[in-house]
């Protein structure tokens, strides 16, 4: 890791640009998919609505591999503790081999019943099975190199993961135009090219990890402690827990807005892309903050790490700012990137306000969970998303079958997001007890 970061407003937005451009790349698969869909056949983006939601659901479960990894790796990494680093990586490694293919077997398996869950309609189901099944042959390769690309992360070695990301965005989105338009392969095109960008960006995620020196020879010899195992596994099961939660919110709100019809359906797959275009943006912030807050609790470097914070808000809140203004100003043309379909439209005109002016807080709080992430307060993140559930979520979510209308489902998540911000601001008042009391 770059040890000579300045931690200015300019020095920190340029250690960020790399990851933000990576997260920006990350959701532009979906939004392609969806773009190329919604103006091929408004009933295959239903569909795709729900195929992504219950796959995107799964795989967002077992994003605590991902903080967890980035946290653990960088900072042992600052220490330079390569047998303490050489470890952690073996056991994340380890733990996604074993989660991809469970949880592959195990969503292949009960797909019928999933279905039914989320709310698949008879006439939807064998066109979401065709995208649904060919995508869990890629489920494995996905979350291992979701795994490889944070441990490059906590390495600092962010313009690598960029480039490793636009390499697999470039391949899926190839193919799955190509496939769309040339072939016969129906929605499953762009299926079939997220499997064959997940498997290249594994193999290129593990070319980069073992080509470091430091590395490469004691990553299969060196033997994990103990305590390596506990401490990983402590942090994971709390972060999937806290995903777990996170997961569910997203996962009802398409489920509430499947009862509503196809129209409200493909409204609300749209209004998920705007939303999760912006996080991914500003998770590309917010993974700095993880990776340095990571490396200053190592050093027990205090000033350095307020500094960093500051200035990291500062730079989310004007990132949320600019979406919230680009939101307000040019809604028609965004919305047609989509669809052309009018109803459709008009669907998504009842929930756009509210989503361009929630962009702001959101945003610095998704600063604010990076930080929390590097800081390692997994158990504090796990308490606080249960209690967000019940008091932030679940209100406006149950209002929404009274309405009958995606607005109250959507302020759900906002409300999640405000109550994020509050426990972002807490949680990171008292950084680490033994340097701050």
């Amino acid at each position: 890791m770059d040890n000579q970061i300045k931690l200015t407003s300019s020095g920190l937005f340029l250690f960020s640009l790399p990851s933000i451009l990576g997260s920006l790349l990350e959701p532009i698969t979906g939004v392609v998919d969806t773009a190329l869909i919604g103006n091929f056949n408004t009933t295959w983006l239903a569909a795709l609505s729900l195929g992504v939601i219950l796959l995107s659901s799964f795989t967002w479960v077992f994003n605590f591999l991902i903080h967890t990894s980035t946290q653990a790796v960088s900072e042992a990494y600052s220490k330079r503790d390569f047998k303490e680093v050489s470890g952690r990586i073996k056991v994340a490694l380890i733990l996604s081999l074993i989660i991809g293919v469970l949880s592959s077997i195990g969503l292949y398996i009960f797909r019928g019943f999933l279905f039914k869950l989320i709310g698949v309609t008879p006439e939807l189901s064998p066109i979401v099975d065709s995208y649904y099944s060919i995508r869990l042959i890629g489920h494995t390769f996905l979350i291992i190199s979701g795994t490889l690309i944070s441990i490059l992360r906590g390495f600092g070695l962010v313009r690598v993961c960029f480039g490793l990301i636009f390499i697999s965005t470039a391949i899926n989105v190839s193919l799955s135009w190509y496939w769309l338009y040339y072939t016969d392969l129906g929605i499953a095109a762009v299926a079939w090219g997220s499997v064959v960008a997940a498997v290249v960006s594994m193999l290129t995620g593990m070319y980069f990890v073992f080509k470091k020196k430091e590395i490469s020879f004691s990553l299969f010899l060196v033997p994990v402690e103990r305590h390596e195992w506990i401490n990983f596994g402590k942090n994971s099961l709390n972060m999937f827990f806290r995903s777990l939660i996170l997961t569910t919110c997203f996962f009802l709100s398409t489920r509430f807005a499947a009862r509503l019809g196809t129209y409200p359906l493909a409204a609300h797959q749209i209004l998920l892309e705007f939303w999760l275009f912006s996080s991914f943006l500003i998770d590309g912030v917010a993974l700095s903050g993880n990776i340095l807050a990571a490396k200053f609790k190592a050093q027990r470097n205090i000033s350095d790490y307020k500094t960093m914070e500051k200035k990291l808000l500062f730079l989310g809140l004007l990132i949320g700012l600019l979406f919230t203004i680009t939101y307000l100003c040019i809604p028609n043309l965004l919305w047609s990137i989509f669809t052309n379909d009018q109803v459709v439209k008009d669907e998504l005109s009842k929930v756009w306000i509210f989503l361009a002016l929630a962009q702001v807080i959101v945003s610095i709080s998704y600063v604010y969970d990076g930080l929390l992430f590097g800081l390692g307060k997994f158990s504090y993140l796990k308490t606080q998303m249960f209690f967000a559930f019940f008091i932030a979520f679940l209100p406006f979510s149950l209002y929404s079958f009274y309405s009958n209308s995606l607005t109250p489902i959507w302020l759900s998540l906002i409300s999640l997001g405000f109550y994020r911000l509050f426990i972002g601001y807490f949680g990171t008042k008292r950084p680490w007890e033994s340097v701050c009391e």
